[in-house]
């Protein structure tokens, strides 16, 4: 607990004179010097919900891949590997967002007011059985079916960002938000690594594409079974965690044990810096679901890559942003803890990087010969490379504006900007209507840089790092020394 020092201080306010006793932290550091553990209950809780979005996203990503074997005859040796001529793969490939948008908001709601172990726990669930009826469902109903899983995992994964958010935002320090933040979120990178590159073996083995589903399916079951046991909401439900490790969380998140307030709503929509964010999300989550759901289709139609090397191509980008995100979160909290720039400077400054860089590979991939596949290697690489820095930019700007509702916030942006992963794949049916046409993916390419490049503007002009006061009251300890620190000693 911090010392504090006591000073009277003599006020007057018309004809009455009054002495005033002031109080001072001396030194507030004190409270949070004993952090607990080295690898405390706060690390156990980011490495798996690391490991439950791996899992999630490649079970997510996994069919981008797999759909290119679905509709391939050739693709596995097994001739009993059934095979579809199917013509709306883009419809396939969007459907799982029509309901993933649905319930994001009331996702960081419903975590933030009542723990997200249990919702989080039903939800996963619901996404891995989507996961493991998408053979049967193919089999008897054909493409519809594939549709109807899709839209059963889009639920269960509805939970899983917003739940991810208020885990950090109630188990995370803020000194060390980006570096766990970037591990935690670095599943999103391995999951796409995992899934593109699992269903690219997969698909063209004996097994074959059912086989994946099933495999990731009974793999994210595994992981529902790890997350009952270790699993927790939040430092004050723990029942394990060290009073030193709880009050250094609470004391650097300005906590209070059971506090609830009410989400404000209306200063939500009028400030002004959650719709630049929005637009931000808008551009990214273009950019990024659109890539990832329709890479493997150029990569296999314009670069002529088979359906095993697609995958493997598509996945250099989002192994390199998974290589350079463990490297942003540490310079980024290094470059702020040090002073040689503010939050919100260093905020721009990644989030820059990652979204100008993004669209100027954009650019760069639209203008690339089939001839020459071999440099999309090249181009996808910096691609991952330069996105990686959105991890230390707009990724957790809702966390440094509202720890406290940063799954709601989430929720809002993530959920609203959800409609474009839906649009995405559409658009590109209805623009693309030759896939092995390298004009027509350049329209494409263009359009999205330079949705990114406003988006990144935008961003840079509105942004803010500063926790807002409607986020909520602080620790007993902030508010004695904020609101409550003067006592009327006398007249």
């Amino acid at each position: 607990m911090a010392s504090l020092a006591k000073k009277k201080v003599s006020v007057q306010i018309n004809d009455t004179k009054l002495q005033i006793m002031e109080i001072k932290p001396n030194k507030i550091e004190e409270e949070i010097t004993d952090k607990g553990p080295t690898f405390g209950c706060r690390y156990v809780q980011i490495i798996l919900m690391m490991v439950g979005i791996t899992l999630a996203i490649g079970m997510r990503t996994n069919l981008s891949v797999a759909i290119v074997a679905m509709t391939n005859s050739t693709a596995s040796p097994n001739p009993n590997i059934p095979t579809y001529d199917w013509k709306n793969t883009s419809v396939i490939l969007s459907s799982i967002f029509w309901s993933y948008i649905t319930l994001q908001v009331v996702a960081g709601y419903v975590g933030r007011t009542y723990g997200v172990k249990y919702f989080l726990l039903g939800a996963y669930i619901v996404n891995c059985i989507g996961q493991l009826l998408i053979p049967l469902a193919a089999e008897h109903l054909g493409s519809t079916g594939v549709i109807l899983c899709r839209i059963i995992q889009g639920f269960g994964q509805s939970f899983l960002y917003p739940s991810g958010h208020v885990i950090l935002g109630t188990w995370v320090p803020f000194e060390e938000r980006t570096t766990l933040g970037n591990i935690m979120w670095s599943g999103i990178y391995l999951g796409s690594i995992f899934g593109s590159v699992s269903a690219g073996y997969i698909c063209e083995s004996w097994l074959g594409w059912p086989f994946l589903f099933y495999l990731m399916g009974s793999l994210g079951l595994a992981w529902s079974v790890l997350w009952t046991i270790f699993g927790q909401s939040s430092p004050d439900t723990h029942p394990r965690i060290t009073k030193e490790e709880k009050k250094y969380i609470q004391a650097s998140l300005k906590q209070e044990s059971n506090i609830q307030i009410p989400v404000p709503w209306k200063k939500i929509f009028n400030f002004v810096p959650m719709y630049a964010l929005l637009l931000w999300y808008f551009s990214n989550v273009w950019c990024y679901n659109t890539m990832m759901a329709e890479m493997p289709t150029y990569l296999s139609k314009v670069m002529k890559y088979s359906v095993q090397s697609s995958g493997l191509v598509a996945s250099v980008s989002t192994a390199a942003t998974f290589v350079f995100a463990l490297l942003t979160g540490p310079l980024s909290d290094w470059i702020i803890r040090n002073k040689y720039l503010s939050t919100v400077t260093s905020r721009r400054l990644f989030n820059s990087i990652a979204t100008f860089g993004l669209a100027g590979c954009l650019i760069w991939l639209g203008y690339l010969e089939p001839s020459n596949p071999h440099m999309s290697i090249l181009v996808l690489g910096l691609m991952g490379m330069v996105s990686a820095g959105i991890l230390a930019g707009g990724s957790v700007s809702h966390l440094d504006i509202s720890p406290r509702f940063s799954g709601v916030l989430f929720g809002l942006l993530n959920g609203t900007s959800q409609i474009f992963s839906i649009a995405g794949p559409l658009l590109c049916q209805w623009l693309i209507t030759d896939l092995t046409d390298p004009l027509k993916w350049r329209m494409l390419f263009l359009g999205s840089a330079g949705f990114a490049i406003v988006g990144g503007v935008v961003y840079v002009i509105f942004i803010t790092a500063d926790r807002q006061p409607w986020d909520g009251p602080e620790t007993r300890q902030s508010k004695i020394r904020k609101i409550s620190t003067v006592s009327l000693t006398g007249i």
